[in-house]
C-alpha cells in the first residue's frame, strides 16, 4: 500500500468517538457538529449495533435482488405507456433503449409507474434511517424538517483486480455531491433530459444536503479496503475540482486529504459540498454500503435530478403497504415519496412560526436602539438561543 509521506495522516479535530469525540449525551452530538461545520465530515460510530449488522446487510442484499426486478418491469411498463400513446407508431421493444432517448424525450410518468424508492425492498435497514443520533445531527445542520432525498442501496465497495499498481493506488476522483456535483451528473446535446442542476459557484455558505454513507461490513472500514478519501475544510473553498475554471486536478492527491476509518454499523455523514473521492479496495472482500442524502424541506427533487436516485429519476415512490410499516419517525423522512401521502411541515418548523407569529400579535415593545446590525456571530446567536430554550 502506498505510504502517503506528504500528506497529513489525521484531519485538526476528532471526527468520531473512535478518534476522541465524548461518549454519551449533548458533548457527543456537539462533537459531531463541530466537525461537520469545520473539517465537513464526522463518523457516528455503531448507529448499526454490533450484532445487527448482519442482519441490516443481509436485507439489503436480498433487497437489490428484489430492486432489479422492479426496475425490469418499470422499463416494460414505460414502454406499454408509450405504445399506448403513439399507437400508430413503430415502436422498439429493447427496454434498453429507454437509456438512448434523444427525439422529444419525456420524463418517466409519475407514481404509480414512476420507480420504486430503493428503500421500499429494505425495509430491516430502513428503521436505522431515522436513528436518534443520526436525525439530532441532521435537523441540526439543516433544521427541523428534514427528509430522505436519495437512497441508493446499490454502493458497494468490490474488491480491486490485481496486481494493484502505484499509479492506480495514487489516482483520485475528486467531487462535490448533489446539489453541489457541478457535472450535474452527466447531461449533453442528445439528452439534455439527463441534467439534474446544480448549485453555482462561488457555493453559499451554508449546508444544504448531508450525504451519508452507511457501513454494513462485514469487514470494518480502513485504508486499506477503501475508506473514502476527504480533504477536511475544503467545503469552505470557493473551488472545486470539477469547477471548469478552477484549475484542479481532479484526479491527483491534494495536499491536506484523509482516508476515512471506521467499524461495521457505523455512518459517514459530509456536507455536500466537501471535496471528496472513493479509492480501490485492496482486500479480497466485499465492503457492502448504502449511500443516503438528508436534505431541508426546500430543496426539491422534483423537477430535475433525473439519474441519482438509484434508478432512472428521482421521481421514485414509496408503496402505501411498505410505507405503513414504516416507523413514525421513518415515516417522516420518506412521507414527501409516500404513494398518497401530502407531506406537511414536520412540528418543528410548525412551532417555530408560531412563535414567529405571535411576534406580529405581540403590542409590547423595546424598541431597537440597543441593535447593532452585523454585530452578532452565528455562534453567539446560536449560545443565545439555546439559553432562551433552557
Amino acid at each position: 500500500m502506498t505510504t502517503q509521506t506528504s500528506f497529513y495522516k489525521h484531519p485538526d479535530l476528532p471526527y468520531s468517538i473512535s478518534t476522541g469525540i465524548s461518549e454519551h449525551g449533548h458533548a457527543e452530538i456537539e462533537g459531531y457538529l463541530k466537525s461537520l461545520r469545520v473539517q465537513g465530515f464526522c463518523v457516528i460510530d455503531g448507529v448499526i449495533p454490533e450484532d445487527e449488522v448482519a442482519m441490516a446487510r443481509e436485507n439489503v442484499l436480498s433487497g437489490r435482488q428484489l430492486l432489479q426486478k422492479d426496475r425490469e418491469l418499470e422499463r416494460r411498463k414505460r414502454i406499454d405507456l408509450e405504445h399506448q400513446a403513439n399507437s400508430g407508431d413503430d415502436q422498439n421493444d429493447n427496454p434498453n433503449r429507454l437509456d438512448n432517448w434523444h427525439s422529444n424525450p419525456a420524463r418517466p410518468p409519475l407514481p404509480p409507474h414512476a420507480e420504486i424508492c430503493d428503500i421500499s425492498r429494505c425495509e430491516v435497514f430502513a428503521e436505522y434511517l431515522a436513528a436518534p443520533r443520526m436525525i439530532e445531527v441532521a435537523r441540526a445542520m439543516l433544521g427541523p424538517h428534514i427528509r430522505i432525498m436519495q437512497t441508493e442501496v446499490n454502493k458497494s465497495s468490490r474488491p480491486a483486480r490485481k496486481p494493484i499498481s502505484e499509479d492506480q493506488l495514487r489516482r483520485r476522483g475528486w467531487h462535490s455531491d448533489w446539489p453541489h456535483d457541478l457535472t450535474a451528473y452527466g447531461p449533453n446535446t442528445d439528452q439534455p433530459w439527463k441534467h439534474c442542476g446544480a448549485v453555482a459557484q462561488p457555493f453559499p455558505d451554508v449546508c444544504m444536503a448531508l450525504s451519508t454513507v452507511w457501513y454494513l461490513g462485514p469487514e470494518d472500514v480502513t485504508p486499506f479496503n477503501g475508506g473514502t478519501w476527504v480533504v477536511p475544510g475544503s467545503q469552505k473553498d470557493p473551488r472545486n475540482p470539477r469547477g471548469p475554471d478552477d484549475g484542479i486536478d481532479q484526479w491527483s492527491p491534494i495536499p491536506g486529504e484523509f482516508q476515512i476509518s471506521a467499524p461495521a454499523g457505523s455512518v459517514y455523514i459530509q456536507d455536500s459540498r466537501v471535496w471528496h473521492s472513493t479509492t480501490l479496495n485492496q482486500s479480497d472482500y466485499e465492503r457492502t454500503g448504502v449511500v443516503c442524502r438528508y436534505a431541508p424541506w426546500w430543496l426539491s427533487g422534483n423537477e430535475f435530478a433525473n439519474l441519482h436516485s438509484g434508478g432512472h429519476t428521482l421521481r421514485t415512490y414509496v408503496p402505501q403497504d411498505v410505507y405503513q410499516k414504516f416507523s413514525p419517525e421513518l415515516q417522516l423522512l420518506y412521507r414527501h415519496l409516500a404513494e398518497g401521502e401530502m407531506d406537511t411541515l414536520q412540528p418543528g418548523s410548525q412551532s417555530d412560526a408560531v412563535r414567529a407569529q405571535s411576534l406580529r400579535h405581540s403590542e409590547e415593545t423595546a424598541g431597537n436602539s440597543h441593535l447593532v446590525v452585523g454585530g452578532m456571530s452565528i455562534e453567539e446567536w446560536e449560545s443565545r438561543r439555546s439559553q432562551r430554550k433552557i
